[in-house]
C-alpha cells in the first residue's frame, strides 16, 4: 500500500512538473508576442507588462543588462535611473517610457504632416 501511495505521489509530481513547464513555454511565447506587438505599434503596448517581460530575474527592478531587450531604454538607462542605484524601479521605468513614447509619437506626427499645417485651420488670404 505504501508503494502504491508513493508511486501515485511521484506520478502526480511528474505530471504537475510537465504541466508547469508547458505553461512556462506558453508564457515565454506570450511574452515574445507582447514585445513584437509593441514593436509593431512603435511604442509601449502596456508598460507594466513590458516591465515584467524585461525583468528576467523577477526581482522587481531592471538591471542595465535586462534593459538590453529594449534598445531605446538601454540608451537612456542613466537618464532613467533617478536615484543612481544602478537599477530601474517600476516607477523609474514608467517615467522614462512615457518620455520615449511621447517623443516617438511626436516624431511620427511631424513626419506625417510633411511640413503641412496640422492645425486643421483654413488658409489665410
Amino acid at each position: 500500500m505504501k508503494k502504491l501511495t508513493l508511486l501515485g505521489a511521484a506520478l502526480a509530481l511528474a505530471v504537475g512538473t510537465a504541466y508547469a513547464a508547458d505553461k512556462h513555454d506558453k508564457t515565454a511565447k506570450s511574452d515574445k508576442n507582447v514585445i513584437e506587438k509593441q514593436q509593431e505599434k512603435g511604442g509601449a503596448l502596456n508598460n507594466d507588462t513590458s516591465f515584467r517581460v524585461l525583468d528576467k530575474n523577477n526581482d522587481g527592478y531592471l538591471s542595465k543588462a535586462e534593459t538590453a531587450g529594449n534598445p531605446d531604454l538601454a540608451k537612456r538607462f542613466a537618464e532613467a535611473d533617478d536615484n543612481k542605484d544602478g537599477k530601474l524601479s517600476r516607477m523609474e521605468y514608467l517615467k522614462i517610457m512615457a518620455k520615449i513614447d511621447t517623443h516617438t509619437a511626436a516624431s511620427k506626427v511631424s513626419k506625417s504632416t510633411d511640413g503641412k499645417s496640422a492645425s486643421g485651420g483654413t488658409k489665410q488670404k
